[in-house]
C-alpha cells in the first residue's frame, strides 16, 4: 500500500481545513435561518425559546420542534447521503458524470414506491424504505449489467447512455402507474422532491441507514481511493476490484433508497458537490467523503429553505431548484470532458 498512499499524497492540498470551516459557517448559518423562517417568520428571542424548552405545548413548539426541526436534519440527511453516493459512483466508475439520479438509480427507487402505492395503498416508513431499496437495486443491476465490459470496465459513454435508458423507462413506467390508479395526489410531491411530509417517526426508521451507509462508506474510503486511479492499477496493488466495486454499490443503494423514501427523486445533487469538493481537495476519499457529505448537507438545507421562501406559504419543489444549478454544471463537465 506504499505506492498507493505516494499516489494519494503527492498532489495533497495545504488547506484542506480552510474548506471545512468555510462550509461550516454556511451550515450553522442555513440551519439558524432554517429554523426562523419560512410561511411564518420567527423571532431569535421566539427560536431560542422553543429550543431551550422544547417539550412545551405551543403553537410555536409545534412548528419548531415538530415541524422544522426535522425537516432540517432530512436536509442534512438527504443532501449528504445523495452527494456522497454521488462522489462513491464517481470514483468506482472512474466516470465524473455520474449520478445516482442521472442514472436512473433514484427512478428505479421511485417505480417501486408507486408499484408499492398502487398494491398497498398507504404504506408504513419502512415498507416505503424496503420498496425504495428494491427498486433501486433492481435499477442499478440493469444500468451496470448494460454498460460494463469485459475487458474496458465501464465506458463513461455506456454508462451515461444506459442510464438514461433506465430513467426513461421507469419514470415513463412511474406516470403510467400514477394515471391507470389515479395515484397523482398521493405521489406529486414525491416526484417533484420536497420535505415538507417529514416528522420525527420517519426520520427515527430512515435515518439510521443513512448514517450506517456514511460510516460504511467512511471505512472504505481508502478502497474507493485506490479504485479510482485504474483498474489495473488497482489489481497491482492487491485490490480484489470486483469485491470492492460491490460493496460500494450496495453503499450506493442504501444511501440512495433512504434519501429517495425522504425526499422522493431527485438529480443532479450527486454530480455537483464532489466536483466542487474536488476543485480544492486532493483525489484522497479519506477526506473528499466526509467533506463532500457536509457539503450536501449545506446545500440541501439550504436548497430546502429556499424553496420556503420565494413564494410562501407554498413550496417551490426542491427539484427546480436544484436543477437551475444543476443543469449547467451537468453541461459543463460534458464540454470540458476531463476523466476523474
Amino acid at each position: 500500500m506504499k505506492e498507493a498512499n505516494f499516489l494519494i499524497q503527492k498532489n495533497k492540498p495545504s488547506r484542506p481545513w480552510l474548506v471545512f470551516f468555510s462550509i461550516a459557517i454556511l451550515f450553522i448559518l442555513g440551519c439558524y435561518l432554517s429554523l426562523r423562517f419560512g410561511a411564518v417568520a420567527y423571532t431569535n428571542q421566539q427560536v431560542f425559546s422553543v429550543l431551550r424548552a422544547p417539550l412545551t405545548d405551543s403553537n410555536l413548539q409545534d412548528v419548531i420542534f415538530d415541524l422544522r426541526l426535522p425537516r432540517i436534519l432530512a436536509a442534512i440527511l438527504v443532501g449528504a447521503a445523495m452527494a456522497q453516493s454521488g462522489s462513491i459512483i464517481q470514483g468506482g466508475t472512474r466516470n465524473p458524470i455520474a449520478d445516482p439520479g442521472l442514472l436512473g438509480i433514484n427512478a428505479g427507487a421511485g417505480l417501486a414506491l408507486i408499484a408499492g402505492y398502487a398494491i398497498f395503498g398507504s404504506m408504513h416508513y419502512s415498507m416505503t424504505l424496503l420498496l425504495c431499496l428494491i427498486g433501486a437495486s433492481l435499477s442499478a443491476c440493469l444500468i451496470f449489467g448494460i454498460s460494463y465490459h469485459p475487458q474496458k470496465g465501464y465506458q463513461q459513454t455506456r454508462l451515461i447512455l444506459a442510464g438514461a435508458m433506465i430513467s426513461t423507462l421507469f419514470s415513463s413506467l412511474g406516470q403510467a402507474f400514477s394515471l391507470y390508479f389515479d395515484l397523482s395526489k398521493a405521489v406529486i410531491g414525491w416526484q417533484a422532491g420536497g420535505l415538507a411530509q417529514t416528522n420525527w417517526k420517519m426520520l427515527a426508521i430512515i435515518a439510521p441507514f443513512i448514517l450506517i451507509g456514511l460510516v460504511l462508506a467512511q471505512l472504505m474510503a481508502h478502497q474507493l481511493t485506490i479504485l479510482c486511479l485504474d483498474e489495473t492499477v488497482a489489481k497491482a496493488l492487491g485490490q480484489k476490484t470486483l469485491a470492492t466495486s460491490i460493496g460500494l454499490l450496495s453503499i450506493v443503494l442504501i444511501l440512495s433508497a433512504a434519501a429517495v423514501a425522504l425526499v422522493g427523486s431527485l438529480a443532479f445533487l450527486g454530480l455537483i458537490i464532489p466536483h466542487f469538493i474536488k476543485l480544492f481537495v486532493a483525489k484522497d476519499y479519506r477526506i473528499i467523503l466526509p467533506l463532500t457529505a457536509f457539503a450536501g448537507a449545506t446545500f440541501m438545507v439550504w436548497v430546502d429553505l429556499l424553496s420556503r421562501v420565494i413564494n410562501p406559504p407554498a413550496e417551490t419543489p426542491l427539484s427546480a431548484i436544484i436543477s437551475i444549478v444543476g443543469l449547467p454544471c451537468f453541461l459543463w463537465l460534458v464540454r470540458k470532458g476531463e476523466n476523474l
